[in-house]
């Protein structure tokens, strides 16, 4: 859990530079634009991939729960 924790405010973090970098690239700086555009994108896969292990780590403990039940 705690790592899919620093996962998701790692991508929140990632994409607040994203951000910055769109905000104050000029249109003539496409390579800037793309790369952070990019980056903002990889930033979301991360965090979609945190969830997963989040859901899996709960299932994991569901299932540790019902055992010594």
């Amino acid at each position: 859990m705690q790592s899919a924790s620093t996962t998701v405010n790692r991508a929140v973090a990632g994409v607040s530079r994203s951000a910055a970098a769109v905000a104050s690239a000029s249109i003539s700086d496409t390579g800037q634009l793309l790369s952070a555009l990019i980056d903002s994108r990889q930033q979301v896969l991360y965090t979609q991939a945190a969830a997963k292990m989040l859901e899996t780590s709960n299932q994991v403990m569901e299932s540790v729960i019902d055992v010594y039940a």
